[in-house]
């Protein structure tokens, strides 16, 4: 009999490589809220104590949360990166834990080939009891594995809150030090050569008057200031590290277009939160973008990543002729329907109660 007949509330543990406040944050924190409102008590950590650990830390941080791992008693134990989720597989079956989820929040040309023949290999053994893609797209790019990986694949697509500006237009730019008057173009993830920020940079060198706002932190700040001044941008150029997530939906709110030039992405969570949102947008012309965007009517403009004579057209045209507002609501409408938290919490639920097969 299991805990749920009993009446006792399943314990899930889910685990992070850093708390880092991107989109696999959001989506962790989304279902353990979520699960906690259907009576499932969830503790998050983080396998890593700070993004970059070294290659000491992170094996010190791999072998405290091994052993703890081997020692844990919760019901189910979730990873959303690839060392977390190798942990997760190996430690867990050792340990004996029935529920052992794992998410592909990354593309295999996009992981270390050690990690992706570890993961190959996990996921071929069984080490993983689901194996969690967001997307079809993603789902794709596993069909060369073995059989035995493939079975346990699992399409559980983002369930995503949104979230109402609650400053005014004029409150928000003030309170980042952003420009009053100019169109400002938001870009709200790492900053990173898979979101390829640098692209929007150089297309601000063919776009008068516009700004640039980038709501993230990471490794190519440095580059992107050099490469704005190098431009002569830099006075349009905002880079405002990690921000708040109740603040985002203030940025949406205060700013003209979103852009996101990605390379690549297992779902996009930025890009559906800017079409819940209402905001005109221009995103990477890539198989999962075209997928979670895809709408009845989608106002949206799809551009190569790397094309920036593209880039500097699409930005253009948003800042002149933005699609009309109702066809923005009724596509913000369309997103929010389809991508429900509560739609993502069902399946949560199914695979923690042995209900949801791969």
């Amino acid at each position: 009999m299991g805990k749920e007949s009993r009446g006792e509330p399943l314990r899930v543990l889910q685990i992070l490589h850093t708390d880092e406040r991107g989109g696999i944050e959001t989506l962790a924190s989304a279902i353990a809220a979520g699960l906690a409102a259907r009576g499932v008590e969830v503790d998050t950590v983080f396998l890593f104590s700070r993004p970059d650990a070294g290659f000491v830390g992170k094996i010190a941080g791999a072998l405290t949360m091994a052993w703890r791992l081997l020692r844990d008693d919760h019901d189910a134990i979730v990873a959303y990166q690839a060392t977390a989720s190798l942990l997760v597989g190996l430690c867990g079956a050792l340990r004996g834990c029935r529920r052992r989820i794992v998410h592909q929040t990354a593309v295999p040309a996009a992981t270390a080939w050690p990690l992706r023949l570890a993961d190959k290999i996990a996921g071929s053994l069984g080490l993983y009891t689901a194996n969690v893609a967001n997307t079809a797209a993603t789902r794709k790019q596993f069909d060369g594995y073995p059989a035995s990986y493939r079975r346990r694949l699992v399409l559980i697509e983002h369930g995503l809150v949104h979230r109402a500006p609650w400053r005014t237009r004029e409150e928000t730019r003030r309170l980042f030090a952003l420009p009053e008057d100019a169109p400002l173009l938001l870009n709200v993830g790492r900053m990173a050569p898979q979101k390829n920020q640098a692209v929007v940079i150089a297309a601000l060198a063919e776009v008068d008057g516009a700004a640039f706002v980038v709501a993230g932190q990471g490794s190519e700040r440095d580059a992107y200031e050099a490469q704005a001044e190098r431009l002569g941008v830099a006075d349009r150029l905002h880079l405002l590290g990690a921000v708040a997530p109740a603040e985002i939906a203030n940025l949406y709110a205060a700013c003209d277009a979103f852009v996101f030039p990605t390379v690549w992405e297992t779902f996009g969570l930025a890009a559906a939160e800017a079409a819940m949102s209402g905001i005109p947008m221009a995103v990477s012309d890539i198989a999962v973008l075209r997928e979670v965007l895809s709408a009845t009517t989608a106002p949206v403009i799809f551009v190569p990543p790397d094309d920036l004579k593209g880039w500097a057209a699409a930005i253009r045209q948003l800042l002149a002729t933005p699609p009309p507002r109702h066809v923005l609501n009724a596509f913000a409408q369309e997103v929010a329907t389809r991508y429900s938290v509560e739609r993502m919490i069902d399946s949560y639920i199914e695979l923690l109660n042995d209900r949801r097969e791969p």
